[in-house]
């Protein structure tokens, strides 16, 4: 198998990032626009689904800006310097990704102690049900990426 065949050069790492960040950005935005429509307008299960749906959408549009901000900063870089790059957010990502399972079950877990109207740090069944939703996009978008790295 010829290994210069999964070489990444800096132009597709550079557009990888972009696209990474990008819907990063378009999520984060997304989920705060609809979360402070459902934290503000409504109660209960829905005000707290809206309030934390917010929160991780700052969240989101906090860490896109700041991948963006790096990346504009970032001048020309070697193959070997692209390469290192490319482990770095491949590992970062897979990280990521192991924090989002947790993320998933442990929202699974909080939304299931608020249907028995036990909350959990403070947090019930609408709080539960968004942070589901959210690591499970962050999942999905943190393995898609990893994995355009590994090819």
């Amino acid at each position: 198998m010829d290994l210069a065949q999964f070489w990444i050069d800096q132009e597709r790492f550079q557009e990888i990032e972009g696209d990474l960040t990008g819907e990063l950005a378009a999520w984060g935005l997304a989920s705060t626009a609809l979360g402070i429509t459902l934290g503000l307008g409504s109660g209960g299960n829905l005000r707290r689904f809206g309030r934390q749906t917010a929160m991780w959408g700052v969240v989101d549009l906090a860490i896109a800006g700041i991948g963006g901000l790096l990346r504009s900063r970032r001048g020309a870089l070697t193959r070997d310097e692209v390469d290192i790059q490319v482990q770095r957010l491949r590992r970062l990502l897979w990280a990521n990704a192991a924090a989002d399972v947790v993320y998933v079950l442990g929202g699974t877990a909080i939304a299931l102690r608020g249907g028995y109207g036990r909350r959990t740090f403070g947090m019930g069944t609408g709080d539960g049900v968004a942070i589901v939703i959210q690591g499970g996009f962050l999942l999905l978008l943190d393995v898609t990426y990893a994995r355009k790295l590994s090819a």
